[in-house]
């Protein structure tokens, strides 16, 4: 049974994903990556600070990833001073960043030389998701080493469902986040529309809600974000225009069209040109709003 994890990348989503293994009784071992604020607090709640990625992966028996993008996960695991150099036969790599499927591929394959089995492990519930501990976490990759992790999934999350061969868990993400994306657009774009009808925002999400066109976004994201004038990033919009460039590049190489992925991603390039990148993705609604003139704020 496993008992030692380790943790890298202890950011926005990956420090309560952390927490959340120490509060279901897993000795957590950190390394700082960024900043060392959230490794303190994790060593304060009971984590471990190892002084390496090498050292954290030869303690443990699982390794956690939560960075920012391909690069980011390469160097984490094959990297000098990485887990590829630390990590002994029988380590298991949980990714659960959000990169292209190709890469992560690549990656297990350089793994599995070493004796490490990796599995693309992305998540989907934002901030909010990763502090409650109910992320949504899809998984690719050998299903033993799946059956084997799946304690310290549950610990992360709640919707665990595994997808098959390395890679795929990924393709199912980027699925999510194309249309994540997309839907945050065009909810930006009617809302616009509305407010410069003179409609009070409120009362469109309040019919929208109960509409067909209800969901995650309409229901719990415009409540909580444009209508009340808060952008804090719970997923940050430079990170949506990175998972929507994946999303184009893997629709590329497998000879799929991708039109409205293409628009959605200009987008928001265009807004994180502008400087949005650091604020929530709903930021994209900025587009709008200031080339019209108009408030999303509801009455």
């Amino acid at each position: 049974m496993i008992k030692h994890v380790g943790f890298v990348g202890v950011g926005t989503m990956g420090e309560p994903m952390a927490a959340n293994l120490l509060k279901a009784g897993f000795e957590v071992a950190v390394v700082a990556h960024r900043n060392r604020a959230p490794v303190e607090r994790l060593v304060e709640a009971g984590a471990t600070e190892k002084g390496s990625i090498a050292e954290l992966a030869a303690a443990v028996e699982v390794v956690v990833t939560c960075v920012s993008n391909d690069a980011a996960v390469e160097q984490v695991l094959l990297g000098p001073g990485g887990v590829s150099e630390g990590g002994g036969e029988g380590l298991i790599v949980v990714d659960t960043s959000t990169i292209s499927p190709l890469t992560s591929q690549r990656i297990a394959a350089m793994l599995v030389e070493k004796g490490v089995t990796m599995l693309d492990a992305p998540i989907s519930g934002g901030q909010t998701g990763a502090i409650a501990g109910t992320l949504a976490i899809m998984v690719g990759g050998p299903r033993e080493a799946f059956e084997r992790v799946l304690p310290v999934l549950e610990g992360m999350g709640q919707a665990i469902t595994y997808i098959g061969e390395n890679g795929s868990a990924l393709v199912v993400k980027l699925c999510n986040n194309m249309i994540v994306a997309a839907i945050t657009v065009a909810a930006s774009e009617a809302l616009t529309m509305a407010a410069k009808a003179g409609v009070d925002t409120g009362l469109v999400h309040q019919v929208l809600s109960n509409a067909t066109c209800r969901g995650m976004i309409i229901n719990e994201k415009l409540p909580n974000s444009v209508l009340v004038g808060n952008l804090k990033p719970g997923f940050k919009l430079s990170l949506m225009r990175k998972d929507m460039g994946l999303a184009l590049d893997y629709g590329k190489a497998m000879d799929v069209p991708m039109f409205s992925a293409a628009l959605v991603h200009q987008l928001y390039t265009q807004a994180d040109g502008l400087g949005k990148g650091e604020l929530d993705t709903i930021a994209i609604s900025e587009l709008y709003t200031e080339a019209t003139g108009v408030s999303l704020l509801r009455k």
